[in-house]
Order: structure tokens, then C-alpha cells, then sequence
């Protein structure tokens, strides 16, 4: 059965009246028990390739690994076998290997920035390689290298190492560097047609410094219309029988423009010793830094090493998202462990309200070998930022261990939203049973989600939460975790590949409420789309055939084949195949869904529904539902930065600004489900069109 969570009288959610058909492992075809990834690197660099993704290193003559899955990691060669001859020159005849490389694509082509120096010395060098087309199922061949971008010697106070590229919205192509010393860490404009540096801009930034204290591995990217840098401090690279020397972290710090002034969250510029730590040693993990972030179908991603104190005390990968809080923050979220709606308590960032708080412990029946105990003192709190694809209602799995004589609670925040949840005693402590598993509901919104725990009653382990997506109608085709051969469009459009394959992950498929299918469609080119249980090649659930064409600018609704009763928690994999060109997919409908009336007074939607897009202002209206045409007018909001109206028509709605700027429009079912995005550049009149009969909730923001 399909339970609903309830509150006793005190308030508290009670484990043990939700009573789920899918709360067992026989219900699931994955097991709830993670593995770390064993991948080796350091320094090392990734791009998303629509196939999968490719992964380099240092000291390893730039050899590439290919995965589909992040898990799975295939060698390709080396793209040398020895280090170039003008490396070797211009660092006195000999490096220390080739290090710190960055794959980009930029001007159509792509490129590894590389460097060669000798250990403790600032006689360095940074070249460029290139290569027109990249083949994922062979990356290393093809390379041409361009030779010198930048170089240093013993009399600068900086070092040409570790490099990393960002290209601006407006298409200027931005490289970062450095360095150790006290000069700390350089940025320098390209040429996106030779990878040199630019003719128009001969300077070189200093952005970043301790004052000669370690600084050095820096990564830019932009988000939410601000550039965020991160850079890795003090002692590296010690591992082995030496590993306990290593204190290497990661710091950060964000500017509004790409060459600053960088500030860390509590306004210390980067220039004068500021930067925020977003990862230190914790557990078993020493010197988690030399990472790069770099941007992936649906989100933004952190890659990084660290050494492994309890293993083999060696070179490790780490692949976490980068959760960005409102007011445009990152936070470091959970490394890739295999499953995308996954939260291992030990990877959580940690508050201790008395020292000997929040232990970690190691024990095989957790997942990953690890949990977290001792979650005892007032002030102690263990937080786990997460991105979520879709927004809706979710059910957090929430495994734990109460060895005590008596029940427990934890206190659970959402979002700024708590909860008191029960926590039955499990009969012992640091074993996690499946009866060690409390169901706890919450509404998730999509991009950046807070999930807090803290003591309160009595005293309960922690190993893991999983994140159960609540279905019942809809799934929005945007609201894919990941997938190969698939891509969101500038408008937050699912376009699927021949071949391709979107993932949503741990559907609670009882929760769904007909085993009619429908799915909304732009674009078509014929083929098929097909959902399936468990992976690309698994049980197809429904079948849907993809017309030849749709109409212009409008969604046409297909019938799928019915799938059977469902039940238990499975992941569901949209696959394409035999089509031309990319299909767009908007929602994937379970049986017909009557519209709920939506009042004057209901305009705004819980704000939990929404995009973590940073959000200045915000206004919201309901546009009536009959497409002949009209015009709405809507008062300004608070503080955004221009008044506008909109006005409906056959076509769509269109929105008119009284001033260009750069806005962003989010359109919202009356559920809160996201149907669309619409980005505006510095315009003063936008369209929004193919959107299915309906009532919607528009938001107005500042971009």
C-alpha cells in the first residue's frame, strides 16, 4: 500500500505508523548500500561530453579515462608520450612530469591546457594542445599541440601552473592560474581563436593571495550572473607513509566580474588572504583539493582528489555536485557514490556542539563502510546539501541505529522547514537492518536543497538518506537526474538524441495513479520513446511513437502503450531511438489529469517549488485560461529593476518591459511543477510560446 505520513499529538513524524509496500530492499532492483569509486588521479580535470565524460590527471603524459556513469572508468591512451621539447626548454631541460591539464572546448574545437615545472621552483610553463574533433570512443588521438601561453622563472612571484579556463555569457574566454607564491593566483585574457593570450587585453590579474602562503590549483566558473573562484591551500601531495604531513583544503571566494574583486562569504577579498573553506580533512579523507568545477547537463559539478587514510593512503577522485544556496552561495554536496538521490551522512558538513560529537565510524554494515554517531549535544549538526532535479514531493529514506532502551528523535529540517521525527530503537548500535529505516515526507524544490539534522530526544546513528520522488500524475521531463545523448535547451527544454537516455531516479511507482501514459512533444522527427525499468536496456515499461512532425511552437500530446501495475521504488529510463534529429519532451503524463482551480488568492505557490536560481525580486500572476487574446497587467515588483505587463494570445503570452535587462521568467503549473524557463538578455519584449492549455504561475526575477 501507499501510506501517508501522520503527526501523534506532540507534533512528532512517527516512523512507525508509515507503512510503505516499497520501504524493503526486495522492493528496489539497486541496493541501498554504496561503494566508494576507486578511480585514481590528481589535479585532475573533466568534461561533459553528450556520450559520457572524460577524465585526465598530472603526471601521466595527459592519458584520458572515459565513463558513462561515473563510476565505471575506461583508459584511452595518452594524448603524449613525453613531454613536449619546448616544455623541456623552457624549464631548464627537464620537468617533473606534465601537470594540472584542462580540457575545454572553445572556438569549435577543444583544448588541454597543460603544465610543466620542477618541483619548488617557479621556472614553469603553461602550453596548449588542440584537437577539431573529439572522439569519446578514442579522445587521445587527434591532438595538435600549439606550443607556449604563459611562462614564468625564478624572478617572478608567481608560477605557471594549473591552469584552468572559463568562458564569460558574452563569450570572452578567461584563463586562471597559479601558483604558490606570493604573486598567488593570475588571470589572463585568451584568444578564443589560438588559446594565446588575447591582443586587446595584455594584462595579468592578480585575483587571489595568502601573502607566499600555499595557494595554488585555481578553477573558475560562472553562475547565476557572478564568477566564482576556488583555489586549494597549504601542504599537498604527501601520501603513502607520509599522508598525515598533507593539510591541503579548498577555499572560494565569488566577484561580479571575472576578474574581481573576489570576496569570501564573510566579504574578506581574496586578494588580501580571504576565501571561504568549503572542504577540509574529515573521516578518512585527507587533503580533499586540486579540483576543477565544471558544468554538466543539469547542474555544476566539483571534481577533486584527496588520499584515503584508512586504504591505501594513495590518490582518489571525488565528483560532487555544487549546491548553491538563494543568495547564490556553493556549498560542497556528496560525491558520486553511484546514485543521484543519495546522502551519505559522513559527507555532510559538520557542526559540533561539544568535541566528541559526530564521530565517525567505520563498520561494514553501513553504507559506504561509514556512519556517523554520537549525534548527542545541543548545537551539533549535521548538514547535507542536495540537488534536485525536479521539484514535488519526496520521501526521505532515512536509515539510523538506536542501540538505546528507549525511542529517539532527531529534529529534521527542510529548507528552513523542521520536523520532529521518531526513531524506534533498532535493538543495536552501528547496524543498519532494513528495519532501521524511518519514512519521512518532504517538498523538495529544484536546484539547491538544506537538509539539517540535529539531536533532540535520546540518541540515534546515522548512515544515509535517500531522496523517493512522489509521482502520483507527472513527471516533467526537465526534472531528468542525468542521462547520455540528451541536453537541456536554452529555454529548460528535454532533448533527446537517437540512441539517448534521460534518468529518474527512485520513482515511488505506487504513488502513480494510472497506468495510462501520455507524453508532450516539440520537434519530432519519428523513432521512438520508451520508459524503462532500471537502465537503458531494461524492461520497457510503455512504449510512445514519435510522429514525423508537430506543429510549430506547440506541444502535441502522444498516447503510449499502458504500462502494467507498478509497485515498489524503480528507476525509470526515457530512451530514444531511430530518430532523425532531437525530440523536445515536456511532461510525461500517467492517465488524464484534471486542472485544479487555482484562486486569486493562491498566485504563489509554496517556495519551496521553485528554481534555486538567485531571486531578487519576484512577482507572480495567474494568466486566465482561454487563449484569445487579452492583456494582463501586473504592478512592479519590490525591488525589480524594470515595470512590465504581459499580454496573451493564440500563440502564447508575451511579456513587454519598460527597459531592457537581463530577467528571468519562471512558468509554473498550478501544482508548482516548473513547465518552463525563459531567460531574458537584455531585451524588453520576450515571447513564451507551446505551452499545453492551462493554468500557469508565472514569476518575474531579476537575473
Amino acid at each position: 500500500m501507499f501510506g501517508v505520513m501522520g503527526l501523534n499529538s506532540r507534533g512528532v513524524v512517527s516512523a512507525a505508523i508509515f507503512t510503505l509496500a516499497f520501504a524493503g530492499q526486495g522492493a528496489f532492483a539497486q541496493s541501498w548500500y554504496a561503494t566508494d569509486v576507486r578511480q585514481g588521479g590528481h589535479d585532475p580535470s573533466m568534461y561533459r561530453d553528450e556520450n559520457g565524460y572524460i577524465l585526465m590527471s598530472t603526471n601521466n603524459n595527459l592519458a584520458m579515462w572515459t565513463s558513462t556513469d561515473m563510476v565505471k572508468w575506461s583508459s584511452k591512451g595518452q594524448i603524449f608520450r613525453d613531454s613536449p621539447q619546448w616544455l623541456k626548454n623552457a624549464v631548464g631541460g627537464k620537468t617533473d612530469g606534465i601537470w594540472a591539464p584542462d580540457l575545454f572546448h572553445f572556438n569549435n574545437q577543444y583544448g588541454v591546457f597543460y603544465c610543466g615545472s620542477v618541483f619548488g621552483q617557479r621556472t614553469s610553463a603553461i602550453g596548449v594542445t588542440t584537437n577539431a574533433n573529439l572522439n569519446f570512443s578514442d579522445p587521445a588521438k587527434g591532438w595538435t599541440d600549439q606550443g607556449e601561453v604563459t611562462r614564468t622563472t625564478n624572478s617572478n612571484n608567481y608560477n605557471a601552473i594549473d591552469a584552468d579556463v572559463v568562458v564569460t555569457p558574452d563569450g570572452q574566454y578567461w584563463m586562471t592560474y597559479g601558483s604558490w607564491n606570493a604573486g598567488g593566483i593570475r588571470l589572463i585574457k585568451l584568444d578564443p581563436k589560438t588559446g594565446k593570450q588575447a591582443s586587446d587585453d595584455k594584462n595579468n590579474y592578480q585575483i587571489a593571495t595568502r601573502g607566499g602562503t600555499g595557494i595554488e590549483g585555481p578553477s573558475l566558473i560562472e553562475h547565476g550572473g557572478q564568477y566564482f573562484l576556488f583555489t586549494a591551500w597549504d601542504v599537498c601531495c604527501k601520501q603513502g607513509n607520509e599522508i598525515e604531513q598533507t593539510t591541503y583544503k579548498t577555499a572560494m571566494g565569488r566577484a561580479d566580474k571575472v576578474n574581481g574583486t573576489y570576496k569570501d562569504r564573510s566579504g574578506k577579498e581574496l586578494n588580501k588572504g580571504g576565501g571561504t573553506i568549503l572542504m577540509q580533512r574529515y573521516s578518512r579523507y585527507v587533503g580533499p583539493g586540486g579540483g576543477e568545477a565544471f558544468k554538466d547537463l543539469n547542474r555544476i559539478r566539483f571534481v577533486h582528489h584527496y588520499y584515503d587514510l584508512t586504504g591505501d593512503k594513495y590518490n582518489h577522485i571525488h565528483i560532487r555536485d555544487l549546491v548553491f544556496t538563494d543568495d547564490n552561495w556553493p556549498e560542497m554536496g556528496q560525491p558520486f557514490l553511484g546514485r543521484y538521490l543519495s546522502a551519505e551522512a559522513e559527507h555532510g558538513i559538520m557542526t559540533r556542539g561539544a568535541t566528541d560529537d559526530l564521530t565517525f565510524n567505520y563498520t561494514k554494515e553501513a553504507s559506504n563502510g561509514e556512519y556517523v554517531g554520537y549525534i548527542n549535544t545541543k548545537g551539533s549538526k549535521i548538514r547535507l546539501p542536495m540537488n534536485i532535479m525536479q521539484a514535488g514531493d519526496y520521501i526521505m529514506r532515512y536509515r539510523y541505529a538506536n542501540g538505546g532502551d528507549n525511542d529517539a528523535t532527531h529534529k529534521v529540517t527542510v529548507n528552513g522547514k523542521a520536523q520532529t521525527v521518531k526513531l524506534p530503537k533498532t535493538g543495536a548500535w552501528g547496524s543498519f537492518p532494513e528495519k532501521s529505516v524511518a519514512m519521512i515526507p518532504a517538498t523538495l524544490k529544484r536546484g539547491g536543497n538544506f537538509i539539517e539534522v540535529e539531536p533532540d530526544q535520546n540518541f540515534a546513528e546515522l548512515d544515509r538518506i535517500d531522496f523517493l520522488r512522489v509521482i502520483r500524475d507527472t513527471i516533467p521531463g526537465n526534472g531528468f537526474d542525468n542521462g547520455i545523448k540528451v541536453r537541456l535547451t536554452n529555454d529548460d527544454k528535454l532533448a533527446v538524441k537517437n540512441g539517448g537516455y534521460a534518468i529518474f531516479e527512485n520513482v515511488v511507482t505506487d504513488s502513480i495513479r494510472s497506468t495510462e501514459v501520455k507524453v508532450e512533444l516539440q520537434q519530432c522527427s519519428g523513432g521512438t520513446l520508451s520508459i524503462r525499468e532500471g537502465s537503458a536496456s531494461g524492461t520497457e515499461l510503455s512504449k510512445c511513437t514519435v510522429p514525423s512532425s508537430c506543429a510549430n511552437g506547440a506541444w502535441t500530446e502522444v498516447n503510449c502503450s499502458a504500462t502494467k501495475k507498478l509497485s515498489g521504488v524503480k528507476d525509470f529510463y526515457l530512451t530514444g531511438s531511430g530518430m532523425s534529429g532531437e525530440v523536445l519532451v515536456g511532461n510525461i503524463r500517467f492517465g488524464k489529469i484534471a486542472e485544479p482551480p487555482v484562486s486569486s488568492s493562491s498566485v504563489n505557490p509554496p517556495a519551496s517549488s521553485f528554481s534555486a536560481a538567485p531571486m531578487e525580486s519576484s512577482s507572480s500572476v495567474t494568466p486566465p485560461e482561454s487563449s484569445s487574446s487579452g492583456t494582463t497587467a501586473i504592478a512592479q515588483a519590490k525591488s525589480l529593476k524594470a515595470n512590465y505587463k504581459m499580454t496573451t494570445n493564440a500563440a502564447g503570452y508575451t511579456f513587454h518591459f519598460d527597459r531592457p535587462g537581463n530577467y528571468e521568467i519562471i512558468v509554473m503549473n498550478p501544482l508548482g511543477q516548473l513547465m518552463a524557463r525563459k531567460t531574458v538578455r537584455m531585451e524588453s519584449e520576450v515571447s513564451l510560446q507551446g505551452l499545453p492549455k492551462g493554468k500557469y504561475i508565472f514569476k518575474v526575477m531579476n537575473r
